[in-house]
């Protein structure tokens, strides 16, 4: 055999594990709900790693499990039978709540027992269980009766105390699959028993009642979101839920642990993204702003809006389109305007609500800084950008002792919107743009003169559109910008949320790993680029009906999975794929250059 043929047996043997490993669906509901985790787990226990920190909720991923159960291999749905219907608990007891909202079920042997303080309660009762009933009494007080919302179509709310550490997760809330009229349907609630346990209270940070308190105030809005419509678009609902935590629980701030998780990444992660790294519980932030803006009431109508709308094909209805209706029709703003302003926000800290809690939240992050001048295409960082939906960036600039005025000028596409601040002895100001918009000048830049601390630019794309492109500098100068050729596919909650037809049909969904590996690599190197959006324009065009076919016929998705395997090693090991590369040409070289005929030198 030769050296090629060896390595090409050798490349295609490391690639059987792979596309052996790639079943549609199961492996990644097997790996979420643990099945496959425990050991990972119980092996990090003993070598004395620190424990995974706990979701806020697991909502969206039980949700998902249920519309995608019967898909299942046979033995996976009996591994995963027991999270598609309500839990049984050992020796059940039930309370019903002092207002008769609420039925409390808890186990009184097994490991969902919750931690009694009074063993022998004289009313039959363990202290805690009352607890957990006062407390979602108190939720519904607020979330219904004060705040307005309607609540879940269900006569008594049923809510289940489990041993949740093993799931890593404060609580979820899932359907119970009969609708009550309409999109409305009616659902239960599981939380964890006790809240005890350190991934919890965050080692101490929180006591077990603050956290059972934002726990039953989230996921009592999750069910009031089912109550208006089940296709809810996820990252909203989170949102939602995350910022009533603060609405119903002032004093708690436990929420404000999440904005690290998305203001940092503010200029790639979309505000309407799908759920992605746990950033939905840190866009909480917007509907502050909202609040704000223009009044509470605004997120309650954005869900009285989605309460009247039907989904189209059994999708979830995106919420962005919902959010920017709201706004225009009632509010008198878009869902554009208001990102800008937020982003705003974000610089200028002009929070005008929970006064007390305004240090909790991150200051700006600068995408890139500048002292020496002029900045222009020569400068690095380069001063260009290109901005996914919904996404906004800033751009500091530090006085000089040569400039008197700083002039920036702006070539942008249409998606863009800009800001400039000054930041003077402390004080913020916006400085306006020239008449056409593109351009701004501030006066007394001298670094001599110490009366600006720092100029900001402010770049936000404020459209539903992906890459939206702008570039600037202070010498007059700027780039070519293209306005992008291809909307962002709509549907499952914007950023990357859709759009990879073949791999969705060869793997199940678009909630697969694989398919969101895909997904990413689209968006951070192919449509930031001219050849690479022309190749995903031909692509959404050619591929929805052959990835049609292949979603009705098994063997054909297990031929595409084995056929992608090589496109799904390059991009989660690029560096591997481009040495496997170079190891084949070199190696190609070389057998052509051993049977090239030895050249035969004739005596003179």
């Amino acid at each position: 055999m030769t050296l090629f043929s060896s390595m090409r047996v050798a490349l295609m043997l490391l690639l059987i594990p792979v596309a052996a490993s790639a079943a549609p669906l199961d492996d990644y509901y097997l790996s979420k709900f643990g099945e496959r985790a425990q050991l990972a787990r119980a092996l990090s226990t003993v070598v004395g790693l620190e424990a995974e920190p706990a979701e806020r909720c697991r909502t969206g991923l039980y949700r998902s499990l249920k519309r995608d159960f019967k898909t299942l291999e046979p033995a996976t749905q009996k591994a995963l039978a027991k999270y598609v219907s309500r839990p049984t608990l050992e020796n059940v007891r039930s309370y019903a709540s002092p207002g008769g909202h609420f039925n409390i079920h808890y186990a009184t042997t097994g490991a969902d027992t919750p931690v009694l303080t009074d063993t022998t309660p004289a009313n039959g009762t363990p202290d805690w269980v009352e607890r957990v009933a006062q407390v979602f009494e108190d939720v519904y007080a607020s979330e219904v009766t004060t705040k307005g919302y309607r609540p879940p179509p269900v006569s008594r709310y049923d809510v289940y105390l489990r041993d949740l550490r093993a799931d890593l997760a404060y609580g979820l809330t899932s359907d119970d699959g009969a609708f009550s009229s309409g999109v409305s349907v009616g659902s239960y609630i599981e939380i964890d028993k006790a809240f005890t346990d350190s991934i919890f209270t965050v080692n101490g940070l929180y006591t077990a009642d603050q956290m059972l308190q934002i726990t039953a105030a989230h996921e009592y809005n999750h069910a009031i979101q089912f109550g208006y419509n089940y296709y809810f678009d996820l990252w909203y609902g989170e949102v939602t839920s995350t910022w009533m935590e603060d609405e119903v629980y002032d004093s708690v701030n436990q929420l404000y642990s999440y904005l690290h998780n998305y203001l940092p990444l503010a200029s790639t992660i979309s505000l309407n993204r799908g759920l992605y790294q746990s950033s939905e519980y840190g866009r909480w932030i917007f509907n502050r702003h909202l609040a704000e803006s223009h009044g509470a009431g605004m997120v309650k109508a954005a869900w009285e809006r989605l309460a009247t709308m039907q989904p189209s094909g059994g999708a979830d209805i995106p919420m962005a389109p919902v959010l920017d209706s709201v706004l225009s029709t009632s509010y008198g703003s878009s869902l554009g305007a208001d990102f800008l302003a937020f982003a705003k926000k974000i610089y200028t800290r002009g929070w005008t609500s929970h006064a007390n809690e305004t240090a909790r939240i991150p200051t700006y992050t600068v995408a890139a800084s500048y002292s020496s001048y002029p900045v222009n295409v020569s400068s690095l960082p380069g001063p260009s950008v290109t901005l996914p939906r919904y996404t906004f960036a800033f751009y500091r600039f530090v006085p000089s002792p040569v400039i008197t005025t700083f002039n920036v000028m702006i070539n942008k596409t249409s998606g863009i919107q800009t800001a400039l601040f000054r930041k003077a002895n402390g004080v913020v100001s916006e400085i306006a743009p020239d008449t056409g918009g593109n351009a701004y000048s501030v006066i007394g830049f001298n670094a001599l003169d110490r009366t600006t601390d720092e100029v900001v630019l402010l770049i936000a794309n404020t459209t539903d559109v992906d890459n939206h492109q702008a570039n600037f500098s202070t010498d007059g100068s700027t780039l070519a910008v293209n306005d992008p050729g291809v909307a962002a596919p709509a549907g499952g909650g914007g950023g990357s949320g859709g759009g990879c037809f073949i791999a969705t049909a060869a793997y199940g969904s678009y909630l697969h790993p694989k398919v969101a590996e895909l997904r990413a690599f689209r968006d951070r190197h192919l449509l930031t680029n001219a050849p690479g959006r022309l190749f995903v324009l031909l692509y959404y065009r050619l591929s929805p009906p052959i990835a049609g076919v292949i979603a009705q016929h098994e063997w054909m998705k297990g031929g595409v999975r084995v056929l992608m395997v090589p496109v799904v090693l390059s991009v989660e090991h690029p560096a591997w794929a481009l040495g496997v590369v170079l190891l084949l040409v070199g190696g190609r070289a070389w057998l052509v250059q051993r049977r090239k005929p030895a050249l035969i030198r004739v005596p003179r």
